[in-house]
């Protein structure tokens, strides 16, 4: 498996409600395609986030964003360095 970041860019900033629709929209669509979703960071002005995911490839991480309808700037994969 490998480390897949994912960025984004909100204008307007998120809101809850959109964050949990996301979510709702996006969860299903991952745990179909074995990804698992490590941890999410979002700006604490709410303009900019990343998520860290455990998925056989980025492809597959984006593939999932699209069929959720969920927007995302970019997805790459990437390597850790340290302890996680």
């Amino acid at each position: 498996m490998a480390y897949v970041i994912t960025e984004y860019v909100f204008d307007p900033p998120l809101t809850e409600a959109q964050l949990n629709q996301d979510s709702a929209a996006l969860n299903p669509c991952l745990d179909m395609r074995g990804v698992r979703r490590l941890r999410t960071f979002l700006a604490t002005d709410r303009r900019r986030g990343f998520c860290e995911f455990e998925a056989a490839d980025a492809e597959t991480v984006r593939e999932a964003f699209r069929t959720a309808g969920v927007k995302f700037e970019r997805a790459w994969s990437a390597d850790l360095f340290g302890k996680p």
